[in-house]
């Protein structure tokens, strides 16, 4: 997916910039032939830099999205045109006969970036709610401050936002939808033509993994009910919340033992089974197992528990921080 380092985004630059404006209420978007972007070029590429904490897809082969963008990336002088065709894609999604508030008036930005050798696509939705997206004449110069100033105070005024990078097989993208946090609008998934990149079995079993490697990489530092119970835990949050937010999921199993060491190698974790960032429904059939559950102190001493006998195995944390673990039996037989 595309990632960019901290140098990359330090470098990232707008090559080819435009906007038009998009559901206002008539049948037609209002296209432009220039934008120049001048001074809010770092404003620009800042929102572009958020996307990238968004969801991952990959372009459908048949996305017409895909199409329009890799040409302009083959001949840029056809970006306005290109440009121009997806704000009418993304217009026609309106209905104009029902008039029902789905969509808000606002502006579709287009632009290509560059960091170095790598080149991308941003395509951001941005709600506006005055009267200048309406006035400005056809294929007149737009005046940008006028759109993005009060854009600058209402950062909820993105609505839509993808990030993109072409390859051979077609293109990866980074997809932020706030209507839909969990995922995408269906309205959004037809306009780009994408599909995300993992489901939701895949996505939930590499939380597992990471709660996993958070829990035995801090298991002196955290309390011993989290360690015992984080399967238990995880399920519950599961249940109870049903889609997975980083920031929430994190509060809710690690609480007061949630440090900024434990923080940080749960955000390392999250990066590394390249689930950082998305927001999904989790599949509860990929979730930790009810079954036999595993311990093992500090001595390496090794203790599997059965399902049918949890309540014959309690733990008391003690003052100093060490454990008394009780096993309660009818016989004991040395193996």
């Amino acid at each position: 997916m595309p990632v960019l380092t901290d140098e990359e985004k330090a470098t990232l630059r707008v090559e080819h910039f435009i906007f038009h404006s998009v559901h206002h209420g008539k049948p037609d978007p209002t296209l432009r032939n220039r934008v120049h972007i001048g001074k809010f070029e770092p404003f620009f590429v800042a929102r572009v830099i958020d996307t990238l904490k968004g969801n991952r897809f990959v372009f459908d082969t048949a996305s017409p999205t895909l199409a329009a963008l890799r040409g302009a990336e083959e001949d840029p002088t056809t970006f306005v045109e290109m440009s121009k065709e997806l704000a009418r894609q993304f217009h026609r999604e309106d209905d104009q006969t029902k008039h029902d508030g789905r969509f808000k008036r606002g502006i579709l930005m287009v632009a290509i970036l560059r960091a170095g050798d790598r080149r991308f696509h941003s395509l951001i939705k941005f709600d506006h709610g005055g009267q200048v997206i309406d006035i400005v004449e056809e294929d007149a110069d737009a005046t940008l401050a006028e759109v993005l100033n009060p854009l600058t105070e209402n950062k909820k005024a993105l609505q839509k936002s993808a990030l993109i990078e072409l390859d051979a097989d077609g293109g990866r993208l980074v997809v932020i939808d706030h209507s839909k946090r969990s995922g995408i609008t269906d309205f959004f998934q037809e306009f780009l033509g994408a599909q995300r990149a993992k489901e939701a079995p895949e996505l939930t079993d590499a939380v597992v993994r990471g709660v996993l490697a958070t829990v035995r990489a801090h298991a002196t530092e955290l309390p011993p009910q989290v360690c015992a119970q984080w399967r238990e835990r995880l399920t519950d949050i599961a249940l109870r919340r049903q889609e997975f937010d980083a920031d929430q999921v994190f509060s809710d199993l690690f609480g007061a033992g949630g440090t900024e060491a434990v923080r940080s190698t749960w955000d390392a974790q999250l990066a590394a089974n390249d689930v950082e960032g998305e927001g999904f429904s989790f599949d509860h059939g990929s979730l930790p197992s009810t079954g036999p559950r595993k311990y093992r102190t500090a001595e390496n001493i090794e203790i599997t528990v059965p399902p049918g006998a949890k309540d014959t195995f309690v733990w008391d944390e003690q003052d100093d921080g060490s454990v008394i673990v009780t096993i309660r039996t009818s016989s004991l037989v040395a193996r």
